[in-house]
């Protein structure tokens, strides 16, 4: 990709041309200036108002300032102008997502799978949302057979995902992540070894492979990874949160659990957990 720079002068060159203007407009949005590129966009579409892409471009960005029915507005445009194309599928699903309507989010990643099988953005989205369903059962509503089918469905969508694109850290990492809901803590690990290869700097990766090393009672790699993990990211509260805890149920160690919840709330100062956390362990060092 060019530079906004050498953008400028093209579009100074050729002021008529749609695609410079949306082409500028994703460099904006790259730089996270989604005013600006939403600009450029609208001057493209001004310009050319039949490109799938520039809507799609457009409700990325309206998606990213939360203005979530504008984006799925766009989305629709896009699809309207051009149905065989998958991205805005996906897109739009993000945005269903993110209005908590996982139904109609699925139902738009279905529809990308079948446009393109070979999406592994698709797959990686769906296995979320079936993620997200698969906790509700197993928590909230107490249905574990349920729950393990969602997360189940989840680790199919995450395999196809990792065949079709076997670079991408963040699918190890969640995959593990389901792995370790279900308590199969191996697979789980082997997974967060695979995204920290692929990502030596992924402090949540290395947080939970110390969750799962916990849970093997392994507390010396556990603690090994939680303080890789902050060392990588001081400010990952997850992190804390479960060496605190570790300290605490595990080690006993009530100093160190005090230790890392007040980090924690230094962190966050609302956050009730940790100060109620505090307080049970300074009543165990008193006892």
């Amino acid at each position: 990709m060019k530079t906004i720079a050498e953008y400028d002068q093209e579009i100074q060159q050729d002021p008529k041309n749609a695609e410079l203007y949306r082409l500028r407009g994703i460099e904006y949005a790259n730089k996270r200036d989604y005013d600006r590129a939403i600009m450029d966009y609208d001057q493209a579409i001004k310009l050319n108002p039949n490109c799938a892409k520039t809507y799609n471009s457009r409700g990325v960005a309206y998606r990213q300032k939360r203005d979530f029915d504008r984006a799925i507005n766009d989305f629709d445009h896009a699809i309207r102008l051009d149905p065989n194309f998958a991205r805005p599928y996906i897109n739009r699903g993000i945005a269903f997502e993110l209005k908590d309507d996982p139904g109609r989010a699925v139902a738009d990643y279905d529809k990308a799978i079948q446009i393109d099988p070979n999406d592994a953005d698709a797959y990686h989205n769906r296995a979320g949302v079936c993620v997200g369903s698969g906790i509700a059962y197993l928590y909230g509503l107490n249905d574990i057979d349920k729950g393990n089918a969602f997360l189940d469905r989840a680790i199919t969508d995450y395999n196809k995902a990792i065949e079709i694109n076997p670079n991408d850290a963040m699918v190890y990492m969640e995959r593990g992540m389901v792995y370790h809901t279900k308590n199969d803590f191996d697979k789980a690990i082997n997974d967060f070894d695979k995204a920290i290869r692929l990502d030596p700097n992924y402090a949540h990766a290395y947080s939970q492979r110390g969750k799962s090393y916990q849970s093997k009672n392994d507390f010396d790699r556990a603690i090994a990874d939680y303080n890789q993990a902050i060392q990588l990211d001081p400010n990952l509260i997850p992190a804390y949160n479960s060496r605190a805890l570790m300290y605490f149920d595990d080690i006993h160690d009530y100093a160190k659990a005090i230790a890392d919840w007040e980090v924690v709330l230094k962190l966050d100062p609302n956050d009730s957990t940790a100060s109620f956390n505090i307080e049970r362990a300074k009543k165990r060092l008193i006892t």
